[in-house]
């Protein structure tokens, strides 16, 4: 049986709408660069189901599993670092990461440039659950390049990183913080 309602996971697969020339447009309507975000949060949504799908056996989400990967090739990470590499706001990874430590994945321990601070670092037993969980992580991977060429997914990623600079420098601008 499926974790998600069936008819959400239909709504999923369902084609995006079509999207009009800008001046056939009602306000209310879609332009290009609103489907275009529609499509980046539907993906962002898909790729959380299919990775914490995969990740299901080792009682692991995807976003637990990207703080360990994190902490693994950063270690010494303090919990307020890690939380901003994540995009995750620090109660969440506060949580996370003691959910982490209980299963042995995670330690702390004194931070070696900071006296109050605690540092995060991967064990042996988080290193290889990282390796085992790697070979059905990479296979969300592997559907997105059987769609696209690596030039394709590279200029797309390019282009997404450029447009989040904008709108983040603007909310910059606008005196308000992200999050």
């Amino acid at each position: 049986m499926c974790w998600w309602p069936r008819r959400y996971a239909a709504d999923v697969t369902d084609p995006l709408p079509p999207v009009e020339p800008l001046d056939a447009r009602r306000a209310t309507d879609m332009d290009e660069a609103s489907s275009l975000i529609d499509a980046v949060f539907r993906l962002e949504r898909a790729v959380t189901r299919i990775g914490n799908a995969r990740l299901r056996p080792w009682g692991m989400t995807l976003s637990s599993y990207t703080a360990l990967r994190i902490l693994a090739r950063q270690p010494h990470l303090t919990l307020a670092q890690l939380a901003r590499r994540c995009y995750a706001r620090p109660q969440t990874m506060t949580r996370m990461v003691t959910q982490l430590e209980s299963r042995g994945l995670v330690e702390r321990s004194a931070h070696p440039e900071s006296e109050r601070a605690l540092s995060l670092r991967v064990t042996d037993e988080g290193l290889a659950a990282l390796r085992e969980m790697g070979v059905e992580v990479l296979k969300v991977s592997d559907t997105l390049n059987s769609l696209l060429d690596r030039e394709a997914i590279a200029a797309t990623d390019r282009q997404l990183r450029q447009a989040a600079q904008v709108v983040e420098k603007e909310v910059k601008e606008m005196g308000q913080t992200a999050g």
